[in-house]
């Protein structure tokens, strides 16, 4: 990401049949970078469709990087947001805030614990700053891609996020 190098998990069983994104290339979120095949006698046939879709439009983003405020608000506060943890995952429950409001956070720190369909999995904020406004609690189910919680820039911008956040 622009943040930080991360590895990614596969969230299915396969065989790599073809990499779409060559090292050091970009992606758009929510795109495919590879295919998987489901057997062995599958690699050449996944490989070649592939292929022949690479110069097919990327997908659309799943959800924005960070909305540059809240809803209704004028504040600049960067929103945490709720990660797609698997290829189906279309909810998260928030198991657990590793952080406070008002705690200050580095790209990179576990900031939550989300459970997806399949697993529970330590989320890491993509940017630094102050946690300002959580707006999904513990136990609080949210849509991927929708704001979970937002971060001030400097600690005395808080109130001024917090506010926004509950308008």
């Amino acid at each position: 990401s622009d943040k930080a190098d991360m590895d990614v998990e596969a969230f299915e069983d396969g065989f790599l049949a073809s990499i779409l994104v060559d090292e050091g290339g970009t992606a758009a979120v929510g795109s495919a970078v590879a295919l998987l095949a489901a057997t062995k006698d599958e690699i050449a046939a996944v490989a070649a469709a592939g292929s022949s879709s690479a110069g097919a439009a990327p997908a659309a983003p799943a959800a924005d990087a960070a909305p540059a405020a809240p809803s209704g608000g004028s504040v600049d506060a960067p929103a945490v947001l709720m990660p797609a943890l698997s290829s189906t995952m279309k909810e998260g429950k928030i198991v657990q805030w590793a952080v406070k409001e008002g705690d200050k956070v580095s790209a990179g720190d576990v900031v939550m614990v989300v459970e997806s369909d399949k697993a529970d999995m330590d989320v890491e904020a993509f940017e630094d700053g102050y946690l300002a406004a959580i707006v999904t609690q513990e136990g609080g189910v949210q849509q991927v891609g929708s704001p979970v919680a937002y971060l001030s820039e400097t600690l005395e911008g808080i109130p001024a996020v917090k506010a926004a956040a509950a308008a």
